[in-house]
């Protein structure tokens, strides 16, 4: 197994102390003391605590678009659409304190908001491409297209703000309510999906 570099490893540890703790709590220096690393070894590779934030969202990213690229590869289907939700919300609760606190992430460091629009605008692109294959397939029965914008961003809506809703509401933000975020999507599909293909995704479920 190679090794981890110390960058790698300060943004491996900030991601569990972010993720247990939330971001407003944990300090640079909280992040050196878990790495085993003196403050000014960190400094030497992330100039401040909203660096490193950037590369956890990086590295996020790098798991979001392994799944979104197995999706974009994979023949239109009932079990491809069910293994997009479900691997999104797995990425998302690998990551859960970007979902917790994205917004105030986004409000308060310009380096991140034009990251996240940058990508949030591409990903909808890409997703409104998937369900389009899908009508093509005859699993998802057409629509007019501003209702079928208004499905893709309602859907989009409900799994980007999951976990926050979660966090707000004080409810225990695990992997069984990562899953039920996967079934609420499939609410949102489900009076527009192809006969019997919503049977075959509860299957599955």
């Amino acid at each position: 197994m190679v090794q981890a570099t110390t960058k790698q490893r300060i943004v491996d540890v900030a991601i569990e102390l972010f993720n247990d703790q939330g971001t407003p709590a944990v300090s640079t220096n909280h992040i050196a003391e878990a790495a085993g690393i003196s403050p000014g070894n960190l400094y030497y590779h992330f100039r401040n605590k909203e660096e490193i934030i950037l590369a956890a969202y990086e590295r996020a990213l790098e798991a979001y678009d392994a799944v979104w690229e197995q999706a974009g590869a994979a023949p239109p289907a009932p079990g491809a659409m069910l293994g997009l939700l479900e691997g999104t919300f797995a990425a998302q609760w690998r990551f859960r304190f970007l979902q917790r606190e994205l917004a105030w992430l986004v409000q308060r460091d310009e380096a991140m908001r034009t990251r996240y629009r940058d990508v949030q605008t591409r990903r909808l692109a890409f997703y409104r491409s998937l369900i389009d294959a899908w009508i093509a397939a005859g699993i998802a029965e057409p629509l007019p297209p501003e209702r079928l914008d208004d499905l893709v961003l309602a859907s989009w809506v409900v799994g980007d703000q999951w976990l926050a809703y979660l966090q707000a509401m004080g409810l225990a933000a695990d992997e069984a309510q990562v899953r039920r975020g996967a079934r609420l999507i499939l609410e949102v599909f489900r009076p527009h999906l192809a006969e019997g293909v919503a049977e075959r995704i509860d299957a599955r479920a």
